[in-house]
């Protein structure tokens, strides 16, 4: 799989997975271990449910992707989010507050799928 295909299922999935929990399945490899928190299982319900808590949380997010590199099987993205604080996150009540984020991804993608991520995030503000 070339760097250009392996970003372009990277873009896909940071495009369209906010709106479409479903791609998950066609994403995320059923080997999928998320380095950030390796004792939550493997496969694309750990994503899913991830992502499913934060949109509950912030249930307006985006993410936008920013830069986009890859070498060999390996794809970086540099990110930004934004969402509205309406539900309770890490024992944390809503405040309605807009949160931005910022954030780095690694991704390493075979056969057409996600199956090791990597990533550092930070949140910015609240606007």
């Amino acid at each position: 799989m070339s760097a250009e295909a392996a970003k372009a299922v990277v873009r896909r999935f940071y495009t369209e997975l906010f709106r479409d929990l479903a791609l998950a399945e066609e994403c995320i490899s059923p080997d999928y271990v998320d380095h950030n928190n390796a004792d939550a299982g493997h496969g694309p319900n750990v994503l899913r449910s991830h992502v499913a808590a934060l949109l509950h949380t912030f249930p307006d997010f985006t993410i936008e992707t920013e830069d986009i590199l890859a070498e060999g099987d390996r794809v970086v993205t540099r990110v930004s989010g934004r969402g509205t604080h309406a539900g309770t996150w890490m024992q944390i009540e809503p405040t309605g507050s807009v949160i931005h984020v910022k954030g780095i991804n690694i991704d390493r993608v075979s056969n057409w799928r996600i199956v090791e991520h990597w990533g550092e995030a930070d949140t910015v503000g609240m606007l």
